[in-house]
């Protein structure tokens, strides 16, 4: 069962490539199954409590993903300044005598805008009956800080995926056409072994690249329409799936 949300951007969307620097913050034009996971599982965990997530986690590790994006995407490129750590011995601020830990640099960000509503189709691993469209409906962050979204209630639950959904999963489109003038990109997904431990950021244990984090190449529907120094434009073309 394919339990589909319908949202609308609040703010601009940013989600750096797994590839990406601090200095070199190239965002992704969409949302990866792994951060729409953990924003889900978030979600479970802040309405139901810890164990409910704990409980669901299987479910939602092991499910598919699915997008339809918008129609519009509008990459904003812009030079910021940021602190790094010093290289080497921090030296003292000649003025104040305060060691300098952060040194000032500039880096490179992209901040991304849709243009028209994102529908967001999820596969659960199981068919056990749980109330997914409270949960996915109430996601209202997706990215990095300050990439908010709100759902606009046409929500949707269906046996069969509709057409013009990509699928986001592992191996999904070996078996189909894809657009060879679409866009690339890499995008990341849970392991199968990926345990709660693993995501609970109060717990010891971590996550390795590969292992249970897992990268995958996607081909999205998106052409370029036209760029310039600050910005370059994209837009969605539909193709069935075959």
């Amino acid at each position: 069962m394919w339990w589909i949300t319908t949202y609308e951007p609040v703010t601009m969307f940013s989600l750096k490539a797994a590839a990406a620097t601090s200095t070199g913050g190239k965002s992704l034009l969409l949302p990866t199954p792994f951060s729409f996971k953990m924003a889900l599982l978030n979600t479970v965990i802040q309405l139901e409590g810890i164990d409910a997530g704990i409980r669901l986690w299987p479910a939602i590790r092991d499910g598919r993903i699915a997008i339809h994006g918008p129609d519009q995407i509008a990459v904003n490129n812009t030079f910021t300044k940021i602190l790094k750590p010093s290289r080497g011995q921090p030296l003292p601020d000649p003025a104040t005598g305060i060691l300098q830990i952060m040194g000032r640099s500039i880096g490179f960000r992209e901040y991304v805008q849709w243009h028209g509503e994102t529908q967001i189709a999820f596969e659960p691993s199981n068919e056990a009956e749980e109330d997914w469209a409270l949960w996915t409906t109430n996601i209202h962050y997706l990215g990095k800080r300050g990439g908010f979204i709100q759902a606009t209630g046409q929500f949707e639950k269906d046996e069969e995926l509709p057409p013009n959904f990509l699928l986001l999963g592992e191996g999904e489109q070996q078996n189909e056409s894809f657009p060879l003038d679409g866009t690339l990109q890499v995008m990341d997904d849970c392991g199968s072994n990926l345990s709660f431990d693993e995501v609970n950021v109060y717990s010891s244990k971590t996550m390795r690249l590969g292992t249970h984090r897992i990268l995958r190449s996607v081909i999205l529907p998106y052409r370029m329409a036209r760029s310039s120094r600050g910005y370059t434009l994209y837009e969605r073309f539909d193709q069935a799936r075959q």
